[in-house]
């Protein structure tokens, strides 16, 4: 049976890759229950010439649910220096989604040529958390040359909130005129304006996914002892605490807490975990 990937899902439609230089326009088999997504491997019986229908999801390597995206070796989380201004909070709350998926993202802070200075602070302090930073420009293109570097040899993923200036960016790496959106003068948001994650190639091993827009996980399936491992930098501290049972907020003899007050933990960090922590014990 046939093999390829999926490279872009339209409208129920999934274009697939064979790696020979065809791409298949599959439909999903009624049975198949299994949601597809871009970047998934699978299975296909040909029917018509150029169409097929979908048999099998083949094991994922990893996966994210919003963006919709599997199988990628990396992920950019891109951020804007200025107009929108960057939401820390936010900024976690993205970096903890893709933990849960199982990868460890890298953060892009675009339009560097209105801001650098704020671009830079917020550099150093993920830095700190242990996350690989890179300051850029799709203006100047300015620093891209550092990620086109980062790129080589992999599959990655990029998303980010609208307005940040992720489609200027590819179209700079891709070298493929994207859709631009404006930001709205009325709120300082951005427009999304990629409406379906899709794998563009830029030579035989590297290929670059654009996502529509990036949603931070709903936490409130998870429990609150599930939230530490999203933020490394916080859990590398844990399993040293009095109780096997420690969420890391009221207990005493806490090797989390422990960390915070001899400075081993950024304290806005702490307080993104206390914050969703809390939002898991309100919803219950």
């Amino acid at each position: 049976m046939p093999k390829g990937r999926v490279i872009k899902n339209y409208n129920g439609y999934y274009y697939v890759d064979t790696g020979s230089g065809d791409c298949i326009e599959c439909r999903r088999r009624g049975k198949l229950k299994e949601k597809v997504l871009v970047g998934d491997l699978l299975e296909f019986t040909a029917t018509d010439p150029g169409k097929g229908v979908v048999e099998k999801v083949l094991p994922r390597m990893n996966k994210l649910i919003r963006p919709a995206v599997a199988n990628i070796d990396g992920m950019f989380i891109v951020m804007a220096a200025a107009a929108p201004n960057p939401n820390r909070f936010l900024i976690d709350q993205m970096l903890m989604t893709c933990e849960y998926g199982g990868i460890h993202p890298s953060l892009c802070f675009n339009k560097c040529d209105l801001d650098r200075e704020t671009a830079a602070e917020y550099a150093a302090f993920y830095r700190c958390c242990g996350y690989e930073v890179f300051l850029v420009s799709a203006m100047t293109g300015k620093g891209l040359a550092a990620v086109r570097e980062r790129l080589s040899g992999k599959v990655t993923a990029f998303g980010g909130p609208s307005g940040v200036g992720k489609s200027s960016l590819l179209t700079r790496i891709v070298g493929k005129k994207l859709t631009v959106g404006a930001v709205s003068d009325k709120i300082g948001r951005g427009r999304h304006t990629t409406r379906h994650s899709e794998i563009m190639k830029l030579d035989e091993k590297t290929y670059v996914v654009d996502t529509p827009g990036f949603s931070a996980l709903d936490f409130s399936h998870l429990k609150a002892h599930e939230i530490l491992p999203l933020m490394p930098d916080l859990a590398t501290h844990a399993g040293r605490c009095r109780f096997s049972s420690c969420v890391h907020r009221f207990e005493p003899d806490c090797s989390v807490k422990e960390a915070l007050t001899a400075g081993k933990i950024l304290p806005e960090r702490y307080e993104t975990y206390c914050k969703v922590t809390d939002s898991i014990q309100e919803r219950k």
